[in-house]
This record gives structure tokens, C-alpha cells and sequence, in this order.
């Protein structure tokens, strides 16, 4: 007997059941224990959807690759040099916002396309490579800026801050990101990739073409990320001894847990809804003045947490399915020894 599908309105519930479970949870122990909920003023309104847009960015860069198991440990080091020779070209061009967003964005591009090249022409194992050109990023974009990194504050490009813009930059990408996931051949082949290589490669997709496309568009989404962080903190500095991959790897949680969310929307809206869901519970903690280290241990915690729950979330219906087969199987022994 076929499966029903699930309807349209338990799968809107469904996906926004976390970030409403998620806020009134946190929204209750500020209260109960500070004394104040989650948001007091419009200022932390503005830093929260500010971090939202920058966490969305980069879960949907990690999308392209991880979700078909390739860790590019490089696409930290690929969102600072996006966006320091990135914003640094758009100045020295005398560019506004929209042509830095760009330029920036082309950066992006090739860095992951290079990094792409590199991987399907000479077969280097992902992670690898990645920690390879992580270092070379890094002392690439050090010396090319002698080390200052870029300074976007009082040049003029404040509006790269602004909540609409960054609003506006990240619903484009996360409805771009649905379109080509869902609605395109490269969505197909990131799914029949995602399921067996071998069978996606006997069926005539080109892989190899494919995961280089994959790594281009990480980098050109990482580099939103990279600019829109620069513009809320004012600067972006150079990064060495590949500390570059903390911004990419505190954003896994998001990525995972919105690849679980899109059995009910998609893999972008699904990324969007869980970046939101665990921006309430860190900036719950900062209401709670937990530190930023005891932040970071709550919150891979709960991502090992997840992860064991992924791995474990069918094992009722397995181990019941493995008893009704061997109670069936003693049922048949049963009437073979009458007969």
C-alpha cells in the first residue's frame, strides 16, 4: 500500500515548530533567570538577524559539498580572501555596495573553482586538499594586503550593514539555492551523486564536472558570508595557521540540521529555518551571560547530540521489524513441523 504524502500545512508546522519551540524555551529561562527576554532593544534585533544572514550564508556554502560528503576544509580561508581582495579591488575602483557585493562574489567564485580544478584534475582527497589550499589562501591574501586585511568602516559602505540589504542579498540566495537544489538538472545530479557515485556515473552524469561546479558556487555563497561579517564588525583581518576554518566549522550544526528539516520544505529553506532555530538558543545564552567558550561547548554538544539521534532515529522500527521477521519465521517453522 502506498505511503500518503504528508500535507502541505503539517509540513509548514512541522518546519516551524523548531524556531517557535526554540525561542519560547530560551525566551522563558531569560526571563526566568535574567530578568529580561531575548531581545530588549531594536539593537539586538538588528545583531540577530545580522547573524542569521551570515550563519545562512555559509551553511548554504557548506551545502553544495557536504551534503554529498566532501568537507572542503579551504572554504574559511576561500570566504576571507573573497572578501578582503574582494572589498579591497571594489575601493580601490571607487565601486558602491552593489559592485562590491559583486566583485566580492566573483573572488568567491574562483576560489572554489580553483579549488575545484585542483581536486578533480589531480584526485587529491578532499580533506587534503583542503588544509593545502587553506594555507596557501591564507598566505596568499596575507601577503597581498601586507597583512592589514581590509577596513569597510567610514569608506562609505554602510549600507552593506543595513538589515534590508542583508535581508534582501540572503532571501536571493537561499530562493537561488532552492531553484538549482529542487527545480534543475544540477539539483538531480547532487542527489543521485549523494546516493551512489558509482550508479550517478554509469547513468551518464559527468562527476567530476559537477563537483567542480559544486565547489565554485561554495565559494562564491561563502564570500556573502565573509562580506557581511566585515561590514557588521566594520573590518575583516588576514587569518593564518588555518584559524580561518572556525567560522565554517561553528556553522556545520546549522547545514546538518537543515538537511533534516527539508523532508518537510527544501535543503535552503530547511538551512534558513535551523540557522534561526540555534541563533535563539546562542543568543539566549549571551541574555544569560554564559561565555563564549561555555557557548561553544552547549552548542557541539547539541550537535553530537543530533548527530546521534540521526543515527539512531530508526532503530525502534528496525529492532521491531527484525521481531515480527523472526516471529514469522518461527511461525513457518512451526507449520512445516505439523505438516
Amino acid at each position: 500500500m502506498r505511503k500518503k504524502n504528508t500535507p502541505t500545512y503539517l509540513k509548514v508546522l512541522y518546519t516551524l515548530a523548531f524556531p517557535i519551540c526554540s525561542f519560547l524555551i530560551m525566551e522563558l529561562i531569560c526571563r526566568a533567570s535574567a530578568g529580561r527576554g531575548l531581545f530588549k532593544t531594536s539593537l539586538d534585533i538588528q545583531n540577530y538577524v545580522r547573524g542569521v544572514g551570515i550563519s545562512t550564508c555559509t551553511a548554504l556554502a557548506l551545502s553544495f559539498n557536504l551534503a554529498s560528503g566532501r568537507f572542503d576544509l579551504s572554504l574559511g580561508a576561500q570566504r576571507i580572501m573573497a572578501t578582503i581582495l574582494g572589498a579591497t579591488l571594489a575601493i580601490k575602483l571607487g565601486l558602491g555596495p552593489i559592485g562590491m557585493v559583486l566583485m566580492v562574489f566573483a573572488v568567491g567564485l574562483l576560489g572554489g573553482a580553483i579549488v575545484g580544478t585542483i581536486f578533480v584534475t589531480l584526485r587529491v582527497p578532499p580533506m587534503v586538499l583542503g588544509v593545502g589550499m587553506t594555507m596557501i589562501y591564507e598566505c596568499l591574501t596575507f601577503m597581498l594586503t601586507n597583512g592589514e586585511g581590509v577596513m569597510l568602516f567610514g569608506k562609505g559602505y554602510d549600507k552593506l550593514s543595513e538589515l534590508s540589504f542583508i535581508i534582501a542579498v540572503v532571501m536571493i540566495a537561499v530562493l537561488l539555492v532552492m531553484f538549482l537544489f529542487k527545480y534543475t538538472k544540477f539539483g538531480y545530479k547532487v542527489r543521485a551523486i549523494a546516493g551512489s557515485q558509482a550508479i550517478a556515473h554509469n547513468s551518464g552524469i559527468n562527476i567530476f564536472t559537477h563537483v567542480a561546479l559544486c565547489y565554485t558556487l561554495a565559494g562564491g555563497m561563502a564570500s556573502f558570508s565573509g562580506l557581511f561579517d566585515a561590514a557588521f564588525k566594520g573590518s575583516m583581518p588576514c587569518s593564518m595557521g588555518m584559524s580561518s576554518n572556525g567560522a565554517v566549522m561553528s556553522n556545520c550544526f546549522p547545514m546538518f540540521l537543515g538537511g533534516y528539516l527539508s523532508r518537510w520544505s527544501s535543503q535552503s529553506v530547511g538551512i534558513l529555518v535551523a540557522t534561526v532555530t540555534l541563533k535563539f538558543i546562542s543568543t539566549g545564552l549571551t541574555v544569560l551571560n554564559v561565555t563564549d567558550t561555555a557557548t561553544g561547548v552547549i552548542n557541539m554538544t547539541l550537535f553530537l547530540g543530533f548527530l546521534i539521534f540521526r543515527a539512531n532515529e530508526n532503530i525502534f522500527k528496525i529492532k521491531r521489524s527484525d521481531a515480527q521477521r523472526i516471529q514469522l519465521a518461527k511461525e513457518k517453522r512451526l507449520v512445516r513441523a505439523a505438516a
